[in-house]
Parts: C-alpha cells; structure tokens; sequence
C-alpha cells in the first residue's frame, strides 16, 4: 500500500493500554482509527459505518471472539478481520483462518512492522475485492444495456427492428457505440470468470479487425467477424471453471466426460448469439469456430471450403491469442498445422495482420515455473501466510523470480499467477 494512503480502521480491545499502542501504531501510519473498548460498541459502529478492516483483541470480557467476528462478518461480509491472539487457543485461531473467519492474526505482543505488514496485505486485499465486486456491477449494467442495444428499435415492447452491431438506422457501418459496448462487457465477463478467456477475445478483436481490412470485408461483414472475435468462448461459462482451467493449460488431462462439455461450448455460444437478433448473423462462425480444415473438429465435422469462410478465418486467430509464446513459435505451430487443423489461406493472414496489429494489453494466468524476467504482475502476489511478496505492476527480474521459487519450495504458493502481456 502507498504511505500515504489514509484508511478508517476499526480497532475494538477491551485492555486501554492494548487499545492505546494499536491505535498509536496504526495512526502512525496515516490511518484513522475507530477505538471501542466493548463488544457491543464496535459491532454498532460496524453496522453504522463501513470500514475496510476491524482488529479484535480476543480478550473482550463476557464475550465469546469468536461469536463477534461472525457478527461482524454478518454486519460487513467485505470488511477483512484481524485477530489478536494471546496463544491460548491456536487450534481455535487457526480453524478461524481456514474457514475465512480472519484474514490474518497477530500474537501478542506484537512487532510494530508486523502490524505493518499485516494491515497493508489486509487493506490490499480489502481494495481488490472492491474492484472486483465493482466489476461485477459493471458487468450487470453493461450486460443491460447491451440487451436494450440490440432486442430492438428502442420501443419498450421489444418492438422496431434490431440493428445488426456496427449498423446505424441509416445503414451498416464498421464501428459504433452499441458494437464496442457490446465487445467490452463479453471480454469484462469472460476475463472475470478466467483471465485468459478474457485476454484472448481482447486480442481476438484487434487482431481481426486489421484482417478485415486486408480482406476488405464489406460493411455488412465486418461487424460478424468482430462479434464472433468478443464472443467466441462465451459458452465456456457454461462450464465449470476447474475444468476451463485444466482445458487451458492442458486438454490432456481432462476426462473424456469434461472434453464432451467443453465441446459443447459452440453450439452454446451460438444458442446465446441467436437470441439476439442483431446478433445472430455472427452465430455461425461461432459455431464453427473449432472445425478443422481436415474434418477431424467439432461440433459438426466440417471440412475444407464447407467450413464457413470466416469461421476458418478465426480459427488461427483464437489458436494464437491462446498460446504462450513468441510469435514466430506460434506462427510456425500454426504452419506445421496448415491443411490440417486450419486453413493455409487463414494462416497466411494471420501473419501478414500480426505486424500490422496494435495488441492490446491483457492478462493471463500462468504457472510459477512459467514466470519470466521482464514480465509484469496483474495482481499481488502473496505467501502462503497473507504477507505481501511482489506488488501488482511490479516488473519481474531474475532475482524476483528465484525468491519466489525459493519461498515455494518451503512453503508452497498459490500455483497461478497473473502477468500483463
């Protein structure tokens, strides 16, 4: 967290010499400090106010702490808890960690940079779950509108004639409020149930509108061509999310039954195309979009020229934004699988667009042993016990990258993280 960063803090200790170092500590650094000397008090002041982390001494006479936090948890799910422990009870305070009840604990008496420490991770973790949450609203807003922009003309029957995206009243068009709204809220959600589905539509788009134009797509071809570029995965969040994950990184190790779903994920995505009119133009290539060029793909087993023209246009696309790799790695994967998995015409495209093309910035999620120097984090990377290690936006080197190795080997972290690329 920045040092000059100013959150309001709920302290509640019932000792006044315990209650009085804390609330110094944390105001030295440039916190506000909410201090209640009972149960009662600072469980109202939580109901009242919201604050983004409340500290608990567990002595509070005629009071079970543990019954407190969970009120506290029912008053304010999004405040994060710290607990101050004497030790008695470690068994207690440790379950208490497990299931969520604190984010953290601190045993007295306590280290000053300790205190630090643990109410910035905590405070850190309060702010990403507030973005996260306001991207979720987000979503529901833009997932509104985007129903309004295309059910109809606007009546509030349904009625009037939907516009396909990139149209206007007066005729199509290439770009347009109502495409890009519709773009950016497929991406935000894909990206919000996994990041890599996120990444790749983002890069999907740029990437085909630059072969849209070496193409010279009329008008009326464009826009399906970018929609099944936002749109291609949607159906993946008809699966589970652990079974997305292990297709990502491996298609290998999913059962027979979870590659039966994921194959599904077209014929959803079309279905979900469909029942937008002005969307439905672009359902085809969705549908599509994992035909093979020899017949071997699915869901209908397509082959060569029968495979809709653009489908097998995007069907490199979506192969290259998915992989992890330098470009010429993935162009020469995608030439030993011309005629093959894909349309040589396709790949030649794709080639000639990729230095033509501004892509965009994403994120993706990779392993630890994935990670490499020049790489920036997406996220905090936190040990195993919620103590800070490399901050959001911190450009990894080789000396970072050892250290995180080196901590995984004693105490194993989260295996994913989250980069920029």
């Amino acid at each position: 967290m920045s040092e000059t960063s100013t959150f309001r803090i709920l302290l509640i200790a019932e000792d006044p010499l315990i209650g009085s170092i804390l609330r110094d500590q944390l105001q030295s650094l440039s916190h506000s400090v909410s201090l209640h000397a009972s149960a009662g008090e600072g469980l109202a002041d939580a109901q009242q106010q919201s604050f983004p982390l409340v500290i608990v001494d567990d002595q509070i006479a005629g009071n079970d702490s543990t019954k407190l936090l969970q009120e506290l948890a029912k008053a304010r799910p999004g405040m994060n808890r710290i607990l101050l422990t004497s030790g008695r009870d470690m068994n207690g305070v440790m379950e208490a960690r497990r299931s969520g009840l604190i984010f953290r604990y601190l045993t007295k008496p306590w280290m000053r940079d300790e205190v630090a420490m643990a109410v910035d991770n905590a405070l850190a973790s309060s702010a990403q779950r507030s973005e996260i949450d306001a991207l979720r609203a987000r979503n529901l807003v833009l997932n509104q509108q985007l129903s309004d922009a295309v059910r109809g003309g606007g009546t509030p029957d349904g009625g009037g004639t939907a516009s396909l995206p990139g149209e206007t009243a007066s005729g199509p068009v290439t770009g347009g409020a109502s495409v890009d709204m519709a773009i950016e809220m497929s991406i935000q959600m894909l990206s919000v149930f996994h990041p890599n589905l996120g990444n790749a539509s983002l890069r999907a788009v740029a990437i085909c509108r630059t072969i849209g134009e070496l193409m010279e797509l009329p008008p009326t071809e464009l826009p399906r061509l970018l929609w099944a570029a936002a749109l291609f995965d949607i159906g993946m969040l008809s699966v589970d999310r652990s079974i997305v994950r292990r297709w990502l990184r491996d298609t290998a190790k999913c059962t027979d039954e979870e590659l039966a779903l994921i194959r599904h994920h077209p014929e959803i995505a079309e279905g979900v195309l469909k029942s937008f009119p002005a969307l439905a133009s672009a359902a085809e290539i969705v549908r599509h979009h994992h035909e093979a060029f020899d017949g071997t793909g699915y869901p209908d087993g397509l082959k060569g020229e029968t495979i809709p023209q653009l489908a097998r246009v995007l069907a490199p696309v979506i192969h290259f934004c998915h992989r992890n790799g330098s470009t010429t790695q993935i162009l020469n994967e995608l030439e030993s699988l011309s005629d093959k998995q894909f349309d040589p015409m396709a790949v030649r495209l794709l080639a000639k667009a990729l230095p033509m093309t501004q892509i965009p910035r994403g994120e993706r999620e990779l392993l630890l042993i994935e990670l490499k120097a020049g790489m920036v984090l997406g996220r905090d990377l936190f040990n195993a016990g919620g103590h800070l290690l490399l901050p959001k936006g911190r450009e990894l080197k080789d000396s970072d990258i050892n250290r995180i190795i080196s901590i995984n080997r004693v105490t194993p972290l989260t295996p994913f993280v989250l980069v920029y690329c």
